[in-house]
């Protein structure tokens, strides 16, 4: 596989820089095993990752010419870096679910992309950037790069509805103050579940990828509109409550393979045990329990795609020390057990 790696990239690049328009206008340069259509339109591609790096796929698809959606699932057993050059200016909303990356700029130096987060970059036209994996990460995001004008148009961006620290942002100002980052809203987690995990092919694939990602945009905006407006009380005791929430959230993300004690989870964001448990159930709809469980449910549902682990190592991955015990939790989440993923 390793002679794959070099076209693959550069073809990555050109989806990237293009806007896809490279593969429109040269079908035949993507004609290599790794990458295949995987919708009804010309303006879709699936790139499997299955080598020494890493095992899992990316998915890109531009439903017009000013947008670009690509869905990544996998596990990186290297790290992985990528130059990206943007040929015009993009704004790009990210979503990422879990997984260790960044950015590195040439002025501004590197920023870390935090697990359960949202972020908005403005990338001005030839500002190339790096994008770098971490070895033994398991990424799972959604990257939505749009134009800028389609962005505003489509979607309603007003200035005067954002935060002054976000303006520049969202509207391409000073370079330094190009990226944010949001925790992600269980409404938005609930939507890159339901990406990453669509069962279905063609046209109802494009129609749902279309539908869920502009979703994920209106989910995105509305909120910072809505704490927008909400700055004056900004200092309450009910917006420091959810912001020891998000953090806690934050927390049972990253350490999902061995979440803290609610206790220590309690201690560690500044709320005592009992008002964390009855405010987590009412911002996430789930107790801190259930959440820890279905988030590892979900990983290892994830990891099951992987023909090359087996059961016990997925089990291993997601922090059970008995495949036993690993196999009837995910029968009780689920209804089925492990090995039936590998028939699908």
């Amino acid at each position: 596989m390793k002679p794959m790696q070099d076209p693959t990239r550069k073809d990555i690049n050109r989806i990237y820089a293009g806007f896809n328009q490279a593969y429109r206008a040269e079908p035949e340069r993507y004609e290599f095993l790794n990458i295949s259509q995987f919708c009804d339109t010309d303006n879709g591609v699936r790139l499997e990752l299955n080598d020494d790096k890493a095992r899992g796929y990316w998915e890109l698809y531009r439903p017009n010419n000013d947008m670009l959606i690509c869905l990544a699932e996998g596990h990186y057993h290297a790290r992985y870096d990528q130059r990206i050059m943007p040929t015009e200016d993009i704004v790009t909303l990210r979503f990422v679910l879990s997984g260790n990356y960044g950015l590195t700029f040439k002025s501004e130096g590197r920023v870390e992309i935090p697990q359960a987060s949202a972020s908005i970059l403005y990338t001005k036209k030839e500002r190339e950037f790096d994008l770098s994996i971490a070895n033994d990460s398991h990424l799972s995001s959604v990257t939505l790069h749009m134009k800028p004008n389609f962005l505003y148009n489509s979607f309603g961006i007003n200035r005067s509805k954002m935060p002054s620290h976000l303006q520049d942002v969202v509207f391409g100002g000073k370079l330094n103050k190009n990226l944010y980052n949001f925790p992600l809203s269980p409404g938005m987690m609930n939507n890159i579940i339901d990406l990453l995990r669509m069962p279905y092919e063609g046209a109802r694939r494009r129609l749902f990828t279309e539908a869920k990602s502009a979703e994920l945009t209106c989910r995105l905006f509305q909120e910072i509109e809505d704490d927008f407006k909400a700055i004056p009380v900004m200092a309450t005791p009910a917006h420091t409550l959810k912001i020891k929430l998000y953090e806690a959230q934050r927390i049972l993300v990253e350490r999902y393979q061995a979440p803290p004690t609610i206790a220590a989870l309690a201690r560690e964001v500044g709320l005592n045990r009992t008002t964390l448990c009855a405010e987590f159930k009412e911002i996430f709809g789930s107790t801190v329990s259930e959440f820890c469980q279905s988030y590892r449910m979900n990983k290892a549902r994830e990891l099951l795609q992987d023909r090359n682990l087996s059961i016990s190592q997925v089990a291993e991955e997601v922090g059970y020390e008995h495949p036993s015990n690993f196999t009837a939790a995910f029968k009780k989440q689920f209804g089925f057990l492990p090995k039936a993923i590998r028939a699908f």
